[in-house]
């Protein structure tokens, strides 16, 4: 068949188109983070610390795979800005806990649109079939190297 591709072939294609598409995500991404008062890492940690609910700080430095004392300026950052709060619960005074605020979420979500924008822009050429397909190999690929079962689509969310 044509569209056979070795394992190695099918390697190298994906590592230039990923370059390439990642590239240009990031660049959106940073023009409006840029523009607003928090940047990309920043977003990642909020992202992360919305997704838990609450966290602690050894559990987000370990899932980001960030040094504790690169996190600690993110989240001073945050905190500053009003985005997170930290806290210790009562039980366990040593452990920093940190939680999205109300003013963290309208950021998110606000990043969340511009970002769908983008994508929509974007990809504003694929037809549904396509989107569909896409969508459907993205997700089956990030089940399997995330190891996690079950993510939900954006469409699946929407349709609620």
């Amino acid at each position: 068949m044509a569209n056979q591709i070795t394992s190695e072939q099918f390697a190298a294609r994906f590592c230039d188109l990923m370059h390439k598409l990642t590239g240009k995500l990031l660049s959106l991404d940073r023009n409006y983070l840029a523009r607003g008062p928090i940047n990309i890492p920043q977003h990642f940690v909020l992202h992360r610390i919305a997704e838990a609910g609450e966290c602690s700080m050894s559990a987000l430095s370990r899932s980001l795979g960030f040094k504790s004392s690169t996190l600690t300026c993110i989240l001073d950052r945050l905190v500053a800005l009003g985005l997170v709060r930290r806290h210790s619960p009562e039980t366990n005074r040593r452990q920093v806990l940190a939680k999205i605020t109300p003013k963290g979420m309208r950021m998110l979500e606000e990043v969340r649109n511009k970002r769908r924008r983008a994508i929509i822009d974007s990809f504003g050429q694929l037809n549904s079939q396509e989107r569909a397909a896409y969508l459907a190999i993205i997700e089956k690929a990030a089940n399997h190297i995330c190891g996690t079962k079950g993510l939900k689509s954006a469409t699946d969310k929407n349709s609620r």
